[in-house]
């Protein structure tokens, strides 16, 4: 079933980004002459949502399904709107879209950085309808015009954190409004704060031990592997691999890179710029290169510039982040351990991880550039959540592709989410 343009929509609109993007989003579908209804989850929801009517839902996960089919079908709602698909409230949303028929439409920041928005329906990542044949997308991406950003829509990275913050702290207050609130949370949010406060004080001299750390490798002529770190709260991790714990992850790749790996390359891990600092990466990192006698090869970098990086490596390692996509731009060579859109042979190693290690394979550089283009022509839009005109932008955008439902979307979906109908082999 492909999005189409109907006289009236009726929206729900569920939990948002940490801001007031679902707000201006919510305004604009209003101002095409669309309803729009909302429901608070927690009181960060309800700060971010003031000035508009909502619903609170107070009850319990449990109840929440019979909750919101009752609804859903009371409003007449044709589409439900949230951030972040694998949330415990929005995969009961998918969920029930699917048992109605209606559309669940998820978006995210934009695989395409910065200043891109994922819209997606139906899911993301594991649960993407995006293609992943390669001869379908080289087949169809041509005819769409390469992505391009547009100018002004960048932020400072304290907008961010202050609307995070804001967003946490207040739900330290659900106990009273909202006492049955399930947090995606691994972290008690006073105790991550905390440990944001020596990362950020001590920034100047990490960058600068990185960038002579960085030199110093340039310098000596050693090929390198790049493992960028994701931050260990991150769902994607949690949902869209095999993985229960990072380390897992880190410590099978230095296991394949100290048998398989060329005896002159170095593995270069980066610590996610947004990482707590709660997990201790240097201390579980120097271990296992103690473990298989490959501490001289093993470096952990705190800071830097990660295009710089990724641009002198030999290959990328990811579970599954964006940074993925950015590697492949550069014609490097990738290995994904998790579910991501981009895994698709042809792009990304199929093989094992000792295999890539032994003889990295570079992308095919037309798929892609069709696979650039697709993307950008069908599930991303223009804009950010943490900037004023990134806000109005977005908003502006994702409604239009709601309204539409992106003219050639038949392109970029398949029926049957194809990643789902595949059971991964890691490693």
């Amino acid at each position: 079933m492909i999005l189409e343009l109907v006289k009236e929509k009726v929206f729900l609109l569920l939990q948002g980004p940490p801001c007031r993007f679902a707000y201006r989003l919510a305004t604009c579908i209003e101002q095409q002459g669309h309803r729009c209804y909302r429901i608070n989850l927690c009181l960060g929801d309800w700060l971010f949502w003031l000035g508009k009517k909502a619903h609170n839902y107070r009850g319990n996960i449990q109840h929440w399904p019979l909750f919101l089919k009752e609804f859903v079908l009371q409003h007449g709602i044709t589409d439900i709107i949230y951030y972040a698909d694998r949330l415990p409230y929005h995969k009961a949303a998918r969920d029930l879209a699917n048992n109605l028929g209606i559309n669940a439409v998820a978006y995210e920041h934009g695989y395409l950085r910065p200043n891109w928005i994922t819209v997606e329906r139906g899911g993301m990542s594991r649960f993407s309808h995006f293609p992943d044949s390669g001869e379908h997308i080289k087949e169809v991406g041509m005819n769409y015009p390469k992505p391009t950003s547009l100018p002004g829509l960048s932020h400072d990275f304290w907008k961010e954190a202050v609307q995070e913050v804001v967003f946490n702290l207040a739900n330290f207050f659900d106990f009273i409004f909202f006492p049955h609130y399930l947090p995606d949370k691994i972290y008690n949010p006073l105790v991550e704060y905390l440990n944001y406060i020596p990362r950020f004080l001590g920034a100047g001299k990490k960058h600068k031990r990185t960038a002579q750390v960085f030199d110093s490798l340039r310098r000596s002529g050693q090929k390198y592997f790049v493992f960028p770190l994701q931050m260990q709260n991150d769902y994607q991790l949690r949902d869209n691999s095999p993985f229960n714990h990072q380390l897992e992850a880190i410590a099978m790749v230095v296991e394949e890179f100290s048998q398989h790996a060329p005896a002159d390359t170095v593995l270069l891990f980066k610590i996610h710029p947004l990482d707590n600092g709660i997990e201790p990466w240097d201390k579980m990192i120097a271990r296992l290169g103690q473990e298989h006698d490959v501490a001289d090869r093993l470096l952990l970098v705190d800071g830097g510039i990660l295009k710089n990086m990724l641009a002198h490596s030999s290959g990328v390692i990811t579970v599954n982040s964006t940074v993925g996509v950015q590697a492949l731009e550069q014609g490097k060579p990738v290995k994904v351990l998790g579910y991501a859109i981009y895994d698709i042979d042809g792009m990304t190693c199929q093989r094992s991880m000792g295999e890539f290690f032994a003889a990295p394979e570079v992308p095919d550089k037309e798929l892609v550039d069709c696979f650039l283009r697709l993307l950008g022509g069908t599930i991303q839009v223009h804009g950010n959540f943490y900037s004023q005109q990134g806000q109005l932008t977005g908003a502006s955008e994702v409604t239009n592709w709601l309204l539409t439902g992106s003219v050639k979307y038949s392109d970029a979906f398949f029926d049957q989410p194809p990643r789902l109908l595949k059971d991964k082999a890691y490693g």
